[in-house]
């Protein structure tokens, strides 16, 4: 059922008919009624009104469920991911401060789960994207919501990952012609200044901070033909521009990162008959970015432009209700979003020329800058679609379902580069190069994704039980490919790799949940739950011999032209580099999953008022490791040497000369629960009101941590360009993290709205975040090896985890709205401030040893002013 207010009749021989009406009843949300008939009539009939229902005692999930009202009412950037973050135990892993970055993708984090295990619903079908192994979705056009509902425990078994699971409810037309329309506005005169002496002795020259924001969504929609067929249309056009920490032109005015986003969402619902529905939707957004880059970075030359090729969502869906207790669902879907990391006008040269050698990326390992170039361009062209199918059964005592959601589709990618190589430096001095196998082109097909399931929702009186299980098969292949010869690699030619994996697995789920005091105002929840790792193609991508492969080597600048010529590099560390595959997956690999525990408590207090205790633990399994056949821990000879930081001594494994460039990698399953594994605990207290005259606020604490043991050789994470890398003792320093004091972290948040006299609404929205752990990294200069004779890159930590953080993340945003009515319209004039009370905590700072270690990178955007209007009719 669409979310909305219902109105429910209870008939029965010879008792009063009684009908309960206002019944509010959100997406994902099953709502308990309970009444009592008196002896009478059937004719007769009593109509009573009452507060909705709250809790939940027939799930076992936790879910925050955000109503177009509320979204209006608290100051976001008006993303999903910003809304999503309003849920208590989700943290987003970067800023947005009153949609100064709306245009660029948050990614969500949930109970030690990776963005990539997220999962974003669109009328309930998967609409993630297949870039980063699913970690980006579509970019929100938030006119087209009605109501978003954030799941953040005891996913069912039609959800496969365990990440955050949000779900857009869509606006459809109706017969009445109806429409809406929100204009922002953001100026550089809009904004304070939070830049003190103490940043600018620290190193920072020029905080973040916003040049201007605007945001501009339409919508309308009605009948095209009145009863059977209706349309929704909207559109957005999103501009940003941000000046970014310590990023300037060359004429010392600071670097932009600008962007904008046009979008057109169209719906089309048809009700071809009266127990069956069709919708169809295709949602185009045009993004382009003409100065993508992070702090540090010369914008004229090094900053990368994103255009796209091709990028969309659509989905066509038919719902047929069979008779009133059987419900059939099936439809196909697609997500495109083909993009292009390009240099900047002028940078690219002819591959071959002299300009080419001498325009290489240069990256400064210490100060953290980059200059001449940005990292290699890249073409990336994925193509994902889908075909999902379901079958619902309700009675009195079973909700049951069951269906099938196939994913599919193929991944093309390019790499080309200045020099093929990025030049490393350690403040000014040449230090070593990133030598790359480009220009590449490979190839991933997804053969399926492809997840059967069944669930149940079975009342045992007060006892509820949620049994379920999911099957999963998932396949992706190589395709062959022929490439052209390079500065570092001749002509290549790959045949198919077919299946790599093909992975058949179960993810049985069971909750329950206990009615305690027979009133629905009470719940004990329980969930033990096991989820599959998400993917796409990312762990195909890591053996896939045409791919972006780097290999870090030894550079010494013999003739000082700053250019690094073929006889100043040193010995590959891979002496198959880019002619043949050096990482292989163990035939016997097993998908990574994990299991979740939760144990809650639902309480409603008073009416609309409620409060929920609930625990977390989650336990990986399956996890990699990673081992180099050729080289082992007798190939490295160990020294100690003072550490910079604190004279403690540090001990170093170089690699023996005879070993260098040996390696054979095999990625395989570790089986030694005592040398790789990780765990994540969590407790969470939150509450929810609903208040008289509309007012609503909700929020809560959340504290936890994340503990692993990876002494086996873990393997690196599938990222595009991960070097073929031999297994390095230097990284089993701190690798026990179970040995180590690592504390639990508490994150607050509260967000609401409340109407005052004379038609105003406060709205306000605060969350603090525990800041970020610290690292020192230190590269081992090579005149620390003895004799000098370093034989590969080396970087360890010189400080254990957990003994040093960033401070706290505070953001108090507060919203004061005008409310006009005049019949059926609606006009808002808004005024918003976020960041209140001018923080200017550090987000980011350099964590590389050298004269800029802890020099902020990033810092909270200052305290911004937005002015809005929204309008309903």
């Amino acid at each position: 059922m669409r979310p909305g207010l219902y109105k429910v009749t209870f008939a029965l021989a010879g008792f009063t008919t009684l009908v309960r009406d206002g019944i509010d009843l959100p997406s994902n949300f099953t709502a308990t009624v309970n009444v009592e008939l008196n002896l009478g009539a059937l004719e007769e009939s009593v109509t009573v009104s009452g507060n909705s229902p709250i809790v939940d005692v027939q799930s076992a999930q936790h879910t925050a469920i955000l109503k177009r009202e509320l979204i209006d009412a608290i100051p976001t950037g008006r993303t999903y991911a910003q809304l999503g973050a309003l849920a208590v135990g989700v943290k987003p892993n970067t800023q947005a401060v009153g949609g100064a970055r709306t245009a660029t993708q948050q990614r969500l984090l949930l109970h030690g789960m990776p963005a990539a295990d997220n999962t974003i619903d669109v009328d309930g079908m998967k609409m993630n994207s297949m870039y980063l192994g699913g970690e980006t979705q579509p970019n929100h056009n938030d006119a087209m919501t009605q109501e978003v509902t954030v799941q953040t425990s005891s996913p069912g078994a039609e959800v496969s990952a365990a990440g955050v699971h949000i779900n857009l409810i869509p606006r459809e037309g109706g017969n009445a012609f109806s429409g809406s329309s929100f204009v922002g506005y953001t100026g550089s005169s809009f904004q304070s200044n939070n830049l003190t002496p103490e940043l600018q002795q620290k190193g920072l020259r020029q905080g973040d901070a916003a040049d201007y924001v605007y945001d501009v969504n339409a919508a309308a929609g009605g009948p095209i033909k009145r009863d059977r067929l209706w349309f929704f249309g909207s559109y957005r056009d999103i501009a940003n521009a941000n000046v970014i920490a310590n990023s300037f032109y060359p004429d010392g005015r600071p670097g932009v990162y600008d962007q904008r986003l046009y979008q057109f969402t169209v719906r089309l619902t048809s009700q071809l008959t009266p127990r069956n529905k069709l919708t169809a939707y295709i949602d185009r957004p045009i993004k382009n970015v003409p100065h993508d880059y992070a702090s540090g970075t010369d914008v004229l030359t090094a900053a990368r432009r994103r255009t796209d090729v091709l990028y969309y969502t659509t989905a066509v869906k038919w719902t047929s209700t069979v008779t009133n207790k059987l419900l059939l669902e099936a439809g196909w879907g697609g997500t495109v979003n083909a993009i292009n990391f390009i240099y900047q006008p002028d940078v690219r040269k002819p591959r071959g020329t002299a300009d080419w050698f001498s325009s290489a990326s240069r990256q400064d390992i210490v100060l953290n800058t980059r200059t001449t170039a940005a990292v290699p361009e890249q073409h990336d062209y994925p193509f994902l679609y889908m075909l999902v199918s379901s079958a619902s059964y309700v009675t009195g005592s079973h909700s049951f379902k069951t269906g099938m959601q196939w994913r599919y589709g193929p991944y093309w990618r390019d790499f080309d580069s200045n020099a093929d190589l990025v030049q490393r430096y350690r403040s000014g001095t040449p230090d070593s190069v990133i030598v790359y196998n480009t220009p590449t082109h490979s190839r991933e097909h997804l053969n399926a994704d492809l997840g059967f399931y069944v669930q149940d929702s079975w009342k045992l009186r007060r006892l509820t039980l949620n049994p379920g299980i999911r099957f999963e098969y998932f396949s992706v292949s190589i395709e062959s490919k022929s490439i052209e010869p390079g500065r570092f690699v001749g002509f290549r030619q790959f045949p198919e790799v077919p299946k790599l994996p093909e992975w058949f697995n179960l993810a049985p789920r069971l909750g329950a949940v206990y009615d305690l005091t027979g009133d629905a105002r009470t719940a004990l929840k329980f969930g033990v739950n096991r989820y599959n790792k998400n993917d796409t193609t990312n762990f195909t991508l890591r053996y896939n011999p045409a791919s972006l492969q780097s290999d870090t080597r030894n550079w010494t600048d013999v003739n000082r032209d700053d250019i690094a010529q073929d006889n100043e590099i040193g010995p590959s560390n891979n002496v198959n580099f880019g002619a043949a595959p050096a990482r292989h997956a163990d035939p016997n690999i097993k998908r990574q999953y994990n299991v979740e525990y939760s144990v809650g408590v639902d309480r409603e207090l008073f009416p609309g008022v409620s409060v929920t205790a609930a625990w977390y633990r989650r336990v990986f399994y399956n996890l990699e490791k990673q081992i180099n056949t050729l080289v082992g821990l007798s190939d490295y000879t160990a020294f100690q040497t003072p550490s910079p930081l604190n004279g403690e001594p540090v001990t170093i494994y170089n690699l023996n000369r005879a070993k260098q460039g040996l390696v054979d990698l095999i990625d395989t399953t570790s089986t030694d629960r005592d040398t790789s594994r990780q765990t994540y605990d969590g407790l969470e207290l939150s509450f929810s009101a609903r208040l008289p005259r509309g007012a609503s606020v909700f929020g809560g604490l959340s504290s936890d941590r994340t503990m692993t043991v990876a002494c086996e050789g873990l393997a690196p994470q599938p990222l595009v360009g991960t070097a073929a890398t031999s297994w390095d003792p230097n990284t089993f320093r701190y690798c026990d993290q179970s040995q180590l004091d690592i504390p639990f972290r508490s994150d607050f948040k509260l967000a609401g709205a409340y109407p005052i006299p004379l038609g105003l609404q406060i709205g306000a929205n605060f969350q603090s975040y525990a800041g970020a752990p610290l690292a020192v990294n230190w590269a081992v200069p090579a005149s620390v090896f003895p004799g000098g004779q370093r034989t590969q890159s080396v970087t360890v930590n010189l400080i254990a985890p957990g003994t040093a953080y960033l401070k706290r993340w505070n953001q108090l945003d507060l919203s004061l709205r005008r409310i006009f009515k005049a019949g059926r319209a609606r006009f808002d004039a808004s005024l918003d401030v976020f960041n209140l009370l001018n923080s200017n905590v550090v987000l980011n700072e350099n964590q590389n040893f050298g004269a800029s270690l802890g020099a902020p990178l990033e810092i909270l955007q200052p305290r911004l002013l937005r002015i809005s209007t929204n309008m309903k009719f």
